[in-house]
């Protein structure tokens, strides 16, 4: 008795929490097309973090005004991965100056397809944020 007891309780300790993970939905999603900000498998950038890291740095070109004036910083930028894994709706959360902040979206908007997020097992158009730090060396 107790042995089933204690059994129960473990599963429900680990399986409820699964079974009650949050997905969100953005507030422009349209019942017709969702577009999540939460997902159970995060998309990932071919190859992975160190990868995206890579990318970033082979193709962020620092504005030459921006750089002579020393202004630095870090870029939030949110943008759409959509099912199929392409870039869409570049936006700046949180900018440093126009021009650094154009730079980042440009630089986004280059990126190759991404590896799609996932609800329940399929692919699912989603929402990403990415820092993108800026500094004078």
């Amino acid at each position: 008795m107790r042995t089933s007891i204690l059994i129960t309780g473990v599963l429900t300790l680990f399986w409820l929490p699964l079974q009650a993970q949050t997905i969100q939905t953005d507030s422009s999603s349209r019942p017709d097309h969702l577009i999540y900000t939460i997902v159970q498998q995060q998309p990932e950038f071919p190859g992975g973090m160190s990868k995206l890291g890579q990318y970033i740095s082979e193709n962020l070109r620092y504005p030459k005004a921006a750089q002579a004036a020393g202004l630095a910083g870090r870029v939030f930028i949110r943008f759409l991965i959509t099912k199929q894994g392409a870039i869409e709706k570049v936006k700046v959360l949180k900018g440093v100056s126009p021009e650094i902040d154009a730079e980042a979206m440009r630089m986004v908007a280059s990126m190759p397809n991404w590896v799609p997020g996932k609800v329940d097992g399929q692919a699912v158009d989603c929402f990403y944020n990415l820092p993108i730090n800026f500094s004078v060396r």
